[in-house]
């Protein structure tokens, strides 16, 4: 196998030296570059030609977002391998969206980061256990969201403006006991048990 080369950027030089003492211990694999700046390294790209970027996500001057999303455009055959200590799925959809190959968090070990490099260095995803399990759960809570019909959105938003069941029936044209069979059926799809339990889920969710 050919040997896979690596630039690395993380706005830590601790953390980069770390990386580099690990990796110079990895069979098929070298450093080319690095830099504590994603500005700076989007300048040495232009001379470097690594086959994966390890960048951190959270760094001052450049999102690891705006980071990654600049040098696909640029660089699109470059692989990206983010590191991170979060593992919010927003932040992760973010980075996927991106164009990043994989994701995994700056406290794994050597060798799910030895797992990382082998599969987006031919070409595959990877995504540590933490971030797996992030993204299951944020699946699932766009799967109970999807369920909202939009009249039970539309039901949510008026509940938010503290309207009662008598308003809500009249702006609606629906009879009362409609509207109190959408706010049992709103209830048990967002597993709240009060309005006060189910306004959080919908600000939470950005429903309202």
């Amino acid at each position: 196998m050919s040997t896979k080369s690596i630039f690395i950027v993380d706005d830590h030089q601790m953390v980069i030296d770390g990386l580099k003492l690990i990796i110079s211990t990895i069979p098929g694999f070298e450093i080319i570059g690095e830099s504590t700046s994603a500005v700076r390294a989007l300048d040495m790209l232009t001379t470097a030609s690594p086959d994966i970027l390890l960048t951190d996500v959270s760094m001052p001057e450049m999102s690891g977002i705006e980071f990654t999303r600049l040098v696909k455009k640029k660089y699109p055959q470059i692989k990206v391998l983010a590191l991170s200590m979060f593992s919010e799925s927003q932040v992760v959809a973010e980075m996927i969206d991106a164009g990043i190959s994989g994701y995994i968090l700056k406290n794994t070990g050597k060798q799910e980061l030895i797992e990382a490099l082998g599969k987006v260095s031919i070409g595959e995803n990877y995504f540590g256990p933490d971030i797996t399990l992030q993204l299951m759960k944020s699946f699932k809570r766009s799967q109970e969201e999807s369920r909202l019909t939009d009249r039970e959105i539309e039901i949510i938003r008026m509940i938010e403006q503290d309207f009662g069941n008598k308003r809500i029936a009249d702006m609606l044209f629906i009879s009362e006991r409609t509207v109190e069979t959408h706010r049992k059926n709103i209830l048990r799809k967002t597993n709240t048990q009060s309005v006060v339990g189910l306004l959080k889920y919908a600000y939470e969710r950005k429903i309202i």
